[in-house]
């Protein structure tokens, strides 16, 4: 009789104390959804004006952003430069849709661990107008490699950054190339755009050079010329393809002493405005320079002829196996 008494104390003790664990399990997933943020910022990325990137260990030097009508500018310190609207296009949509997987730490004693104290990260401040819709830290990025089953596409590696919002003391984690979308060099966000022709419009190109090596290829009659002799229309099919948008890759310093631009390459056509191409190659720098009327503020520069060859062309190109 006693034994039977003990087990139902036991029985009921052992009921208890499973409904407690329910209840703590219960509350403890409950606070575990309130303290994870489901989005750390919302953003309308056509309505933000500004974004401003302090680079990683700078106390100054900061970048800005700007949205100037329906383009953008880069700013540092006292210059200005037009900017790539896709690219700061791209930047935005991918900041619109940063989500937390997960959270790596939980107070300040981590930040360090994954480079996001003031001196490790890169702070990020987005606005719309006067209202900062953004205010975060990027930190350390980390990569691992996807099983078969998991990879898709082209992308068969795990890529994750991590991020602190302000006034928020966490580390999460989120998915992609957050920490590396932002750069300490206006170089990064400026527009390289040498110049863009319609090929399809294009009539008339004047070939300016040094010496006597200048000519003009010109479609008359319903055919290509090369000056006074027919031109071959694959070489010139192939040389406006080459030509139909064409990025410089390192700009020139703002301080930088250039040659003289005795190549010119004017281009005109139907219905476009006419594009003027220069070029100037450095016998003392070993460089090529170049820059044009559809994006003045930059010049171009590099160590190898390519661009500069392809662009200006000799009237032999043009011939064939004449």
């Amino acid at each position: 009789m006693f034994r039977k008494v003990n087990n139902k104390i036991l029985l009921a003790v052992f009921a208890i104390l499973a409904v407690i664990a329910v209840i703590v399990l219960i509350r403890e997933q409950k606070k575990g959804e309130r303290t994870f943020r489901s989005e750390l910022f919302s953003i309308d990325s056509a309505a933000v004006t500004s974004v401003t990137i302090y680079p990683k260990g700078k106390a100054t030097g900061e970048l800005r952003l700007e949205k100037t009508g329906t383009g953008w500018e880069v700013a540092s310190g006292q210059k200005r430069y037009p900017a790539d609207s896709s690219s700061v296009h791209n930047l935005l949509q991918s900041l619109a849709h940063v989500m937390p997987e997960r959270i790596a730490g939980t107070d300040r004693s981590s930040w360090a661990e994954f480079e996001i104290t003031d001196s490790l990260s890169t702070h990020v401040v987005v606005e719309e107008g006067k209202k900062i819709t953004a205010d975060f830290r990027t930190g350390k990025i980390s990569f691992s490699q996807r099983s078969k089953t998991q990879s898709y596409g082209n992308r068969n590696m795990d890529v994750k950054s991590r991020i602190r919002v302000a006034g928020d003391d966490r580390v999460y984690v989120v998915d992609g190339f957050l920490s590396m979308m932002f750069a300490d060099s206006p170089s990064r966000y400026r527009n390289r755009v040498l110049f863009r022709a319609e090929k399809e419009q294009v009539t008339r190109l004047t070939f300016t050079y040094p010496g006597d090596s200048s000519f003009i290829l010109f479609w008359q009659g319903g055919r290509w010329m090369a000056g006074d002799r027919p031109a071959d229309s694959l070489s010139t099919a192939k040389y406006l393809n080459s030509i139909a948008s064409t990025m410089g890759s390192e700009f020139a310093e703002d301080d930088a002493v250039l040659p003289a631009f005795d190549f010119i390459l004017k281009i005109e056509g139907n219905n476009m405005p006419s594009v003027d191409v220069y070029g100037a190659a450095s016998a003392e720098t070993k460089k090529y320079y170049l820059k044009s009327n559809m994006n003045p503020s930059s010049v171009f520069v590099s160590s190898t002829p390519d661009l500069f060859n392809r662009i200006f062309a000799g009237k032999r190109k043009f011939l064939g196996n004449q």
